[in-house]
């Protein structure tokens, strides 16, 4: 049986009092339908799950590398709520928390911003004392996805990031999801989310016999690792979602459709290429069938760039041989990877 673990809320964090708000169209659409007659963790569940549906993570910040000492990423990490609105949507984890706090404030739900660099929200209700993280990225346990819930927000998986602190019968404090703590919530928000898996079974089963799968400037090739990059792309065609969600949803459906022997032939780099006047952010994602790839500085880095090489984009995969990816990974400053091999 679990118990609410309670500590004061500034242990946690500091207060944020906005004298700002964003739009008021946006007010609007974040507060649809909030179930007004229930419980304070339904409510700043439904605001959660509304908010996360109508922001999206800044492409700038993350292409930067969120190098804070730069004037220029400092702005868009400190960026006022007054600026967001529908059409303006880019936030940090920053400006995130202080959009949630504005809403929780609204209701009358007490809530902090934690003082790390990176930000999130504490707030108390029904006793429990709750942390809430749209920007971080997270485990789901039960389905082995890893991604954040501005990711899963937009491909209707349920959230990761609303978490309470609670005691099991071993007197052990841990985070506990929110629809593991037993509370009872509104119909509003307790929805049947579909799971990945279910979600990815019925999308490679629709696709798994069309071969148009049309990769950019892809060599002719029919052999499985081909199939299953270009089953990828097929996927995100049909999908509609923002180019920063696009990389984590792309691993997890590597995990998805390589088995464990061949996913250790993968390896992956962060990528950012000046488009027009902005930085835009990508992954490059490269298999080699020879080489396995060991885990350096939190990444999976290639030692060399044989084999294949495909750039992870909103579009869909772009295939790049091993001199373009060399010369693209160059040009987008990632200096410190050092990339060796034959014909290098």
């Amino acid at each position: 049986m679990l118990e609410p673990y309670d500590r004061p809320l500034e242990n946690f964090g500091h207060f944020f009092n906005p004298e700002v708000a964003p739009s008021k169209k946006f007010i609007k659409i974040v507060e649809k339908d909030l179930p007004l007659n229930s419980n304070d963790t339904s409510i700043a569940l439904k605001l959660y799950n509304n908010l996360n549906e109508r922001v999206m993570y800044s492409e700038k910040f993350l292409a930067l590398d969120q190098d804070l000492e730069i004037d220029f990423i400092k702005r868009i990490y400190d960026l006022p709520i007054d600026s967001i609105n529908l059409s303006n949507r880019e936030i940090t984890c920053n400006s995130w928390a202080k959009l949630y706090c504005f809403f929780l404030h609204r209701y009358n739900i007490p809530c902090v911003i934690n003082n790390a660099m990176h930000r999130s929200v504490y707030f108390k209700a029904d006793g429990y004392l709750f942390n809430a993280d749209a920007t971080e990225v997270f485990i789901n346990p039960k389905e082995k996805t890893k991604m954040n819930d501005l990711t899963r927000s937009e491909l209707g998986l349920k959230p990761c990031g609303f978490r309470a602190y609670a005691k099991d019968e071993n007197g052990i404090v841990d985070f506990v999801n929110v629809y593991d703590l037993g509370i009872e919530l509104a119909k509003e928000v307790d929805e049947d989310y579909i799971s990945f898996s279910k979600r990815t079974d019925r999308l490679v089963k629709e696709l798994i016999d069309c071969h148009s799968f049309n990769i950019k400037k892809l060599p002719e090739s029919s052999d499985k690792v081909v199939d299953n990059f270009s089953l990828i792309n097929k996927i995100l065609a049909n999908e509609s979602i923002d180019s920063v969600s696009v990389v984590p949803y792309v691993n997890n459906l590597i995990r998805v459709l390589f088995p464990y022997e061949d996913q250790k032939h993968l390896a992956y780099m962060k990528i950012r290429r000046q488009e027009e006047e902005d930085y835009k952010f990508y992954q490059l994602i490269n298999y080699n069938p020879i080489r396995r790839h060991s885990r350096n500085y939190g990444f999976l880095l290639p030692d060399s760039l044989e084999g294949y090489n495909f750039l992870c984009k909103q579009d869909g995969l772009e295939y790049f041989k091993e001199n373009r990816a060399k010369k693209l990974i160059i040009d987008s400053q990632n200096l410190f990877m050092d990339i060796k091999g034959r014909g290098m």
